[in-house]
């Protein structure tokens, strides 16, 4: 059961991310100055040909550290459940890189719409003077990359591994309200 409960707690942990991301971004009517700005920040910052590798970089270390956790809740489980487990998130993980793939326009118009409700048009400006600049274009492009530092990566880690270990504990609870959602529908 503790295998289950891990393999639940991982999808349910790597698959919540993206459903929330992929949602589809709202569409204005007529391009504000706030969206033409945002626009243009992010195709200085993340040019159309960094995009895809950006975010399966994002992914990849997202379900990297996801999956270490899993391992370490079912550190006892035979070395043939744990290969199955390894195989089975090798299978997803292909799928989940071509829907990641095909969500990256919805992505991108949605990161915009952010940019455009968050910040004013004088901070726009700002931030698409300051991505212009060597420093600026260094700085969006290796944000991201801050995920995978070793020194980030093992701080994140230690809160996945506590994350998951209070799901897993919690699971029983889960299974059991949706027994009983599932008895009185």
């Amino acid at each position: 059961m503790k295998i289950v409960s891990a393999l639940a707690a991982a999808a349910f942990a790597v698959a919540l991310p993206s459903a929330a991301q992929s949602q589809e971004a709202p569409s204005a009517a007529s391009e504000t100055i706030e969206m033409q700005l945002a626009h243009q920040i992010l195709g200085t910052a993340y040019p159309e040909d960094v995009r895809e590798p950006m975010f399966m970089a994002v992914s990849e270390q997202m379900e990297q550290q996801v999956m270490a956790s899993v391992m370490q809740q079912v550190g006892d489980a035979p070395a043939g459940a744990r290969a199955v487990i390894r195989e089975w998130q090798d299978s997803v993980t292909s799928e989940q890189r071509e829907i990641l793939r095909r969500h990256i326009p919805s992505l991108m118009q949605a990161w915009a719409v952010s940019y455009a409700s968050i910040f004013s048009e004088e901070e726009l400006r700002d931030i698409l003077a300051f991505v212009q600049t060597d420093s600026g274009a260094s700085f969006m492009l290796k944000t991201n990359d801050v995920i995978s530092d070793p020194a980030f990566a093992t701080a994140n880690q230690a809160y996945i591994n506590e994350t998951m270990a209070l799901m897993l504990e919690r699971m029983p609870d889960l299974i059991q309200g949706l027994v009983a959602a599932s008895e009185t529908d």
